[in-house]
């Protein structure tokens, strides 16, 4: 094998090799970074800017009320949008896998209640629902 030959095998190889590397990786994904000195208006940002674009079964837009209440705009496939809101005080976001699938769910439950939760987001991938969790549980702190 030439020395040529040898230099395109490798560059071949490498070439190979990094395509199976981002195998599974979105092509682009814009980076929110979150962190503790956020203010209100940049966290409900990074909420819609973390949603944005992902697969999620009803696609939804964040907005915060007065007295610490979160506004949901949902838009269902069946019958339009939606309005929902959400005290963020005294609640705990739960992030879980959804059955027989690899998308995950986002819910609001009140403290020491029994009340089954509120969805917030579903049908997003496991990045998302974890950004979503921490701008949940960071969000009364700027109220």
């Amino acid at each position: 094998m030439t020395r040529r030959t040898h230099t395109g095998s490798v560059a071949v190889a490498a070439a190979l090799l990094l395509a199976a590397c981002a195998e599974g990786y979105p092509e682009r994904s814009e980076v929110v970074t979150l962190h503790y000195g956020m203010g209100q208006t940049e966290a409900i940002r990074a909420m819609n800017q973390v949603v944005k674009g992902k697969q999620q079964k009803s696609p939804a837009r964040f907005a915060m009320l007065e007295d610490c209440v979160l506004e949901v705009h949902a838009r269902r496939p069946l019958d339009g949008r939606e309005s929902r809101t959400l005290p963020l005080r005294d609640v705990r976001a739960v992030a879980t896998r959804t059955p027989d699938s690899d998308s995950y769910r986002v819910t609001l439950h009140p403290r020491g209640s029994g009340d089954p939760g509120h969805t917030v987001v579903h049908g997003v991938p496991w990045t998302t629902a974890t950004q979503m969790k921490w701008l949940l549980e960071y969000l009364p702190s700027t109220c």
